[in-house]
């Protein structure tokens, strides 16, 4: 159970501006680590505010500026878009293939990974890449972000040029409906 005084304090600081956020926002993440699980589980609309103001921000700069913040913050937004696909039966249907998938900021210091894992029906992530991904993704780090929150459209994104994928586009036509699935998760 994650204690009303964590969430109130997350949801102070994600009240403040942007500055005051940025220099908050690793504490909140440290305090975050851990219980995630729970947090997603019995307070969802504070994980897609810390997502909302994440992609409000300018990522690259960010995390330019505090590397270790965007390792935890890729733990506990994949951490919580598993919960949200375990708790969801319509997400679930949605995985039935398995594709692994590296991204990679290019301009900062931020990779991640995501596997999906269509027998089990989940969803896992996390920071640092996957050897031998089906997929890498390559964009500035606001597209990236994007393309988790429902910002960037997968297809359209790529058509635009506004990130390289490495890879079978076969792959990333199966990859693109579970993204949109799991950004549909967030609550508004």
């Amino acid at each position: 159970m994650v204690d009303q005084e964590l969430v109130d304090r997350i949801e102070d600081s994600l009240e403040q501006d942007q500055d005051t956020l940025e220099e908050d926002l690793p504490g909140i993440l440290s305090e975050m680590e851990g219980r995630t699980d729970d947090l997603v589980r019995e307070h969802p609309q504070v994980l897609a505010d810390v997502l909302s103001r994440m992609a409000a921000m300018d990522v690259a700069s960010f995390v330019s500026e505090n590397p270790e913040t965007a390792d935890q913050f890729q733990e506990i937004l994949w951490s919580g878009m598993r919960v949200m696909v375990e708790r969801n039966p319509e997400v679930k249907e949605q995985i039935t293939e398995d594709v692994t998938t590296n991204f990679a900021a290019d301009d900062c210091p931020m990779e991640g990974h995501l596997r999906v894992d269509g027998d089990a029906n989940t969803v896992t992530g996390g920071s640092g890449q996957l050897d031998d991904a089906d997929l890498t993704i390559t964009g500035p780090a606001d597209v990236l972000v994007g393309l988790v929150t429902g910002d960037v459209d997968p297809m359209k994104g790529l058509m635009r040029g506004q990130f390289e994928l490495d890879g079978s586009m076969s792959t990333a036509t199966k990859l693109a409906p579970v993204m949109d699935a799991l950004s549909n998760q967030l609550p508004d």
